[in-house]
C-alpha cells in the first residue's frame, strides 16, 4: 500500500507492506527523486510516478529497500541516478539477499549510476551531499541550507536503537549524527519514519541515547563481563526479528561494535593520525583553544587551534568546517591551505604519529571578531578559547601545539584589513 502526502513542498510516498507491516518512505522534491522504494511495491509504484514529475533520482545507499525499483524506473523513465561511488560498484550488479530480506522488500536488479558528489542541483535549488556512513558505507544524508529541509535516509530511524545490522558501526552513526545536528535544521525527512516536524530534537535524543548506551557497555566490558552477557544484561527482551534474519539484525550487534571501536581507540597510536586545525587570525592574535592537562612538553596550560580527526570518506576541509560549527558554533569560510605539520612524541609511555593539515580560515558573521572568548564544548567538557597575541606564543614560557605551527604562523602574510 502506498500513501501520498505532502510536507514543506516535498512529496511523502509512504509504503507498507501488508505481510510484515515494514514501512518505508521514499521523497520527491522539486524534480528530485529521493530513493525508489522496495521492489514488492512496484505495480502500486507505477500508477503514483504516472502522475508526477521528476527529472532525476539521487539514493542514500544501496539496500533494497531503497533501490528496490531503480533498475524499473530507469527502464521506464530517461533519468539520472546519483549514488555514493561506494555504492556505485555494489549497485551495477544484482542484489543477492537472504530469504528475509527478499520475503520482507523484494530484490533488486542491476543498474547504472552516476557519482554523487558533494552538492547536487535540483531544478531551482542547491543541495549539499553530506557522507553520513554507519548503516551503510554508502550513506548519505541531503541538506538544502535556505529552506532547512534535510533528508536523512536510514540514519535516525528511531530515538532508541535496539537492534542493527551486523556490519552496522555505532561510533559512525555518532559521528554522522553530529555532523547533520551541526547543521540550522528543525525538520527531518527520513526514510523509515517519515517525516519529522521535531527531528532535531529527536536526532539530538538518539546521539544522547548512543553516546550513554556505550558508556555503559564499555563500563561492563571494563569489569569483565562477556559480550553476550552485556548484551543479556542491557538487551534482555527477545526480538523477533534477530529470529527472523537469523541474527544479521540483533542487540548483541551494538554492543560488539561499540567493543570493537573502544579496542580500536585503545590501539589508536600504534598508527598515524591524520587531523585538521584552522588558523584564525585577528591582527597578531590567533584564535585558541586553552587546556589544562598533561601534555607531551609535561603539565600545566596549553594552546591549541581548533579542528580535530578526519573521518573516513571526509575531505579534511569538510572536517574543519564541521569541527568548528560543533565545538565553537561557528560558521567559517576556508581562506587558503597552509602547510601540513607531522609529528612524533610520547605521552604516557606511548608513541603518537600526528600529521595535521593547517588552513587559514575565518569567520562568516564579521561581528564574531568583537567577541573576546568562546566556549568549545567537546566529548563532553567544556574548555575555552580566545584570541593569543604572537608575541605570547613566541615567549618561552607558552606551549602551542601542535610542534612547529610557530614557525607557520610567523610565515603567513599580514591578515586583511577588515579583521585588524
Amino acid at each position: 500500500m502506498l500513501n501520498v502526502y505532502e510536507h514543506e513542498q516535498v512529496v511523502c510516498i509512504e509504503g507498507i507492506l501488508e505481510e510484515t507491516r515494514s514501512k518505508v518512505f521514499f521523497f520527491l522534491v522539486d524534480g528530485m527523486l529521493i530513493d525508489t522504494g522496495a521492489e514488492k511495491m512496484q505495480d502500486e509504484l507505477a500508477d503514483v510516478l504516472s502522475k508526477l514529475s521528476f527529472d532525476q533520482v539521487v539514493l542514500t545507499h544501496h539496500h533494497e529497500d531503497h533501490t528496490g525499483n531503480a533498475a524499473w524506473i530507469q527502464q521506464n523513465y530517461q533519468v539520472p541516478f546519483f549514488i555514493h561511488p561506494i555504492g556505485q560498484k555494489i549497485t551495477e550488479k544484482d542484489g543477492v539477499y537472504p530469504t528475509y530480506r527478499k520475503l520482507t522488500w523484494g530484490n533488486r536488479d542491476a543498474f547504472r549510476t552516476q557519482t554523487l558528489s558533494d552538492c547536487i542541483n535540483s531544478r531551482t535549488f542547491e543541495w549539499q551531499v553530506i557522507y553520513t556512513p554507519g548503516h551503510a558505507d554508502d550513506h548519505v544524508a541531503l541538506y538544502h541550507s535556505e529552506s532547512g529541509r534535510l533528508f536523512t535516509g536510514d540514519l535516525f530511524v528511531s530515538p532508541k536503537t535496539r537492534v542493527v545490522m551486523k556490519n552496522e558501526s555505532i561510533s559512525h552513526i555518532k559521528t554522522s549524527l553530529r555532523k547533520l545536528l551541526a547543521l540550522p535544521f528543525e525538520s527531518v525527512f527520513c526514510s523509515h519514519a517519515g517525516y519529522l516536524e521535531n527531528g532535531r530534537a529527536l536526532l539530538e535524543d538518539k546521539l544522547n541515547y548512543l553516546e550513554s548506551l556505550q558508556e555503559k557497555i564499555i563500563q561492563l566490558y571494563k569489569d569483565g563481563l562477556a559480550p553476550n552477557d552485556i548484551n543479556r544484561q542491557l538487551f534482555p527482551k527477545t526480538y523477533p526479528i534477530v529470529q527472523f534474519s537469523n541474527g544479521e539484525w540483533d542487540s548483541l550487534h551494538i554492543v560488539t561494535s561499540t567493543i570493537a571501536d573502544y579496542e580500536e581507540k585503545k590501539s589508536r597510536h600504534l598508527r598515524p593520525r591524520a587531523n585538521t586545525l584552522g588558523i584564525l587570525r585577528k591582527g597578531q592574535s590567533v584564535l585558541l583553544e586553552q587546556q589544562f592537562a598533561r601534555h607531551s612538553a609535561g603539565k600545566g596550560p596549553f594552546y591549541r587551534p581548533i579542528g580535530g580527526t578526519i573521518e573516513l570518506g571526509e575531505p579534511s576541509t569538510k572536517t574543519l568546517i564541521r569541527e568548528f560549527k560543533e565545538e565553537i558554533g561557528t560558521d567559517i569560510n576556508i581562506v587558503r591551505y597552509v602547510d601540513v605539520i607531522e609529528n612524533i612524541y610520547t605521552l604516557k609511555y606511548q608513541v603518537f604519529h600526528e600529521i595535521s593539515l593547517v588552513y587559514e580560515v575565518e569567520f562568516e558573521q564579521q561581528a564574531l571578531y568583537e567577541q573576546d572568548t568562546f566556549d568549545v564544548f567537546e566529548d563532553g567538557k567544556m574548555t575555552k578559547a580566545k584570541w593569543v597575541l604572537l608575541e605570547e606564543l613566541n615567549q618561552s614560557e607558552t606551549v602551542l601545539y601542535p610542534n612547529g605551527l610557530l614557525e607557520l604562523l610567523k610565515k603567513l602574510p599580514n591578515p586583511v584589513a577588515n579583521k585588524l
